[in-house]
């Protein structure tokens, strides 16, 4: 009981005696299970070429006897005793042919494996026979077949075997009958000898043949063409029809292959069947093998590999206990360790009870204190290090120098107290000009991205150190010992360079701000609001610009507050007169003059050109008949909302294409305003049965010619269609809206005739004005 509970207890333990039994019990049932199955597969083999052998041999005796028999054959027929039988007539030598006879008899007696001879005289239609006594009687059986084959129409094989019954059953082979005539084929009424071979001498040479084989077969016989098997002994070979189907289809499916073999089950019985063409008389040698026979051999060797697979499997387990607990040794002295010295707070022990599940708990939880400690201890350094830099960019000038050495080694920082440096602010760019809100997780990853990188990047050649500070910025406080302008200019394309990584790397772009050479750090407050002020001019020179003081010396100079009057005037000119390219000349011209104001004055200046542009367009408005349309949503919202002097450009621009868009030529838009009197006037005056083409034209004082045409052509219908169209829709709005009469709905909408009104009705609505009403009801 104890030793079951200290497994019970000890999960881990467990786990490696089974994963060690089950490995050993593995290895050793594959390696017993592939030594049985090859070892028979290679008794089956061998058994399979000793078949072979063993029918090769009898394959060549047959071959043998068969030749010695059709010699003997041959040498019988053209024997001059033998001759004289064949041609004699009735009148012949009775007593010269008993002497034959008796010869004959003699010879067929003298030589053990002849039955008989017998001579069929085709003259006399007499049999003459000599040997086995079987055959001396007239009404013998086989005297009844021989002329069934003599008269048959079939051909007489000549010089084969053929299996002949003595009593009358076809199925037995009790002869083996061999025919000599003269003719190449035979014919009706010529004579014949016949050479009966005893079968039993091959069928007994078959039987020694298979007793001298490495395991004997059941049974071995010969199986003709025609499915007939040829034995010794008919009853012991299989003689179901399934089997001589079978045996049949694999000789003759491959009649190339002279040899051959395949399992059959006989009855309930597996059987190996090995099959040989002999090439004599098409028949094929058969061998008949029980499977469970030759499995037997292998059955005892699989009992002496379950046999010894146990014994090994017992000693196996032993040795696996011993090396498991030896495994288990430093593992569980590890954790008796730790539970000594843990706490319920370290990891409480999993309720499976698997030892390393346990001390990975109590690995994660240690892991994890000490990482929540390091994380803690690092943002507490990061934040008084971030705190310890704004302070000298910002208030720099409040420290003394011993202050800050001592703040630059108690946080280690890259910089030296004696200067000189360099400033760097970055800012994100607005995609739309709208701030975004600065605790936005994307834009915290930015600026993050922006100062590891810039930091990564520079510090390779400088001493630098980069803070996030307020309003979306980041400061690079960079070591320059060299303030010259070549040096400057570096540091300038190392800013782009990162530029196009942040680019590439976030789909992002950020402007910068470089001082001039800082040589001291007292200055640092004061060069950085001089970049918070260089970064505003990103309205001028656009996104992902690095600005300098030398870049908006000349902005921060200006004190010009007016657009020139000049370029107002062509501004004006240039949309009046539709010239496209003027105006954006014009306006190129504007916005590079807007470009050199001061900050303050820059968004001041569009919005005085937008107000300019209005006032163009009113003048034109004053002078069109129909007047342009008004501007599409807020344009001052807008303007104001852009980030770029280039993005307000574009905006002025879609303001003015949308202008001209608009706009058409006055005969356009008299014709316009034509067509729609025409059409107010038809609407107004629908229930006038006079009213016409000519009404209109006395109305508005012009030629009907004129009005037909230009009616025809900015509306695409004739005047009286659309005075038809126009009483059509007021007829249905009579007949779904009112209880009129159809008659009085005719007066009402100004229609002449009754037929007329009927027959444009149907023609626009595919019913009467009757059946409309009723639907419409039915509907409702």
């Amino acid at each position: 009981m104890n030793i079951l509970r200290m497994y019970r207890s000890k999960k881990y333990l467990r786990r490696l005696v089974l994963s060690f039994s089950v490995l050993v019990l593995m290895l050793l049932v594959v390696f017993s299970g592939t030594l049985y199955f090859n070892a028979e597969k290679i008794i089956l083999t061998m058994q399979r070429e000793a078949n072979t052998k063993v029918l090769s041999q009898i394959k060549f005796n047959m071959t043998y006897l068969n030749d010695v028999i059709q010699r003997l054959a041959m040498s019988l027929y053209y024997d001059n005793d033998i001759i004289p039988l064949m041609t004699a007539s009735e009148d012949s030598d009775i007593f010269d042919t008993l002497t034959k006879r008796s010869r004959i008899d003699k010879f067929a007696d003298y030589t053990p494996f002849i039955h008989s001879i017998m001579i069929y005289n085709a003259k006399t239609d007499r049999f003459i026979w000599g040997g086995d006594p079987a055959v001396q009687e007239r009404d013998a059986p086989i005297y009844g077949a021989l002329r069934a084959l003599f008269k048959g129409t079939g051909p007489l094989p000549k010089l084969q075997m053929v299996p002949m019954s003595l009593s009358g059953d076809r199925s037995r082979a009790d002869v083996f009958s061999i025919f000599k005539y003269d003719a190449f084929e035979y014919r009706q009424g010529e004579s014949v000898f016949v050479l009966n071979i005893r079968p039993q001498w091959l069928f007994d040479n078959m039987k020694v043949m298979n007793q001298l084989a490495w395991q004997e077969n059941e049974n071995v016989f010969i199986l003709a063409d025609d499915g007939r098997i040829l034995s010794s002994d008919p009853v012991a070979p299989p003689m179901d029809e399934a089997f001589k189907k079978a045996m049949l289809t694999h000789v003759h499916r491959q009649p190339a292959a002279d040899t051959g073999s395949f399992n059959y089950s006989l009855g309930s019985k597996p059987k190996i069947v090995n099959y040989l063409n002999t090439g004599i008389n098409g028949w094929t040698l058969i061998s008949i093998q029980s499977y469970e026979t030759l499995v037997s051999k292998a059955d005892s060797l699989k009992t002496t590999s379950i046999v010894l697979t146990a014994v090994f499997l017992l000693l196996a387990l032993l040795a696996t206990l011993g090396i498991s607990h030896r495994l288990y040794r430093p593992l569980g002295k590890l954790v008796s360790f730790v539970r000594q010295d843990s706490d319920d707070e370290a990891g409480p022990k999993p309720p499976d009870g698997d030892e390393l599940s346990y001390m990975t708990g109590i690995y994660q939880e240690t892991r994890n204190r000490l990482l929540l400690a390091r994380s803690e201890q690092l943002t507490s350094r990061h934040i008084v290090r971030s705190y310890s830099i704004r302070t000298i960019i910002t208030d720099g000038a409040a420290l003394t120098r011993k202050d800050l050495i001592e703040l630059i080694q108690a946080q280690k920082l890259r910089m030296d107290a004696e200067g000189p440096y360099l400033l760097c602010v970055m800012k994100l760019d607005e995609p739309d000009g709208a701030s975004g809100r600065e605790d936005d997780p994307d834009r915290r990853l930015l600026r993050f991205a922006i100062a590891n990188i810039a930091q990564e990047l520079l510090a390779r050649t400088y001493a630098i150190e980069t803070v996030e500070l307020k309003h979306d910025h980041v400061a690079a406080l960079i070591g320059m010992p060299d303030a010259s302008a070549a040096a400057l200019d570096r540091i300038r394309q190392e800013i782009a360079g990162i530029q196009a990584i942040i680019a590439t790397m976030y789909r992002a772009t950020f402007s910068a701000a470089l001082s001039d050479g800082i040589p001291e750090y007292r200055l640092l407050h004061g060069h950085y609001a001089a970049c918070l002020q260089q970064l505003r001019y990103t309205l001028a020179f656009g996104r992902q610009a690095v600005i300098t003081p030398s870049m908006i010396r000349d902005n921060l100079s200006s004190a010009e507050a007016a657009l020139p009057p000049e370029l107002e005037k062509k501004l004006i000119e240039s949309m009046k007169s539709n010239q496209d390219e003027g105006f954006e000349k014009t306006l190129d011209t504007i916005f590079a003059f807007i470009a050199s104001l001061n900050y303050e004055y820059m968004v001041y200046m569009v919005l005085h050109v937008l107000i300019v542009m209005r006032q163009a367009i009113k003048e034109i408005n004053a002078s069109r008949i129909v007047s342009l349309p008004g501007e599409r949503g807020d344009i001052n919202r807008k303007i104001m909302d852009c980030a770029t002097l280039a993005d307000m450009k574009l905006m002025l621009l879609d303001v003015y294409r949308g202008m001209n868009e608009s706009k058409r030529s006055p005969e356009e838009e008299r014709s316009e305003i034509l067509v729609d009197a025409i059409k107010d006037i038809i609407v107004q005056n629908h229930a006038d049965a006079n009213l016409g083409l000519q009404m209109i034209a006395d109305m508005m004082k012009l030629s009907p010619d004129y009005i037909g045409r230009l009616f025809k052509k900015q509306a695409g219908l004739s005047v009286a269609e659309y005075i038809n169209d126009a009483r059509l829709r007021q007829a249905v709005h009579y007949l779904e809206h009112g209880d009129y009469t159809i008659n009085d709905l005719i007066e009402r909408i100004g229609f002449g005739t009754r037929s007329n009104f009927f027959r444009l009705f149907k023609n626009k609505y595919g019913t009467t004005p009757k059946e409309y009403r009723i639907k419409r009801n039915l509907l409702e």
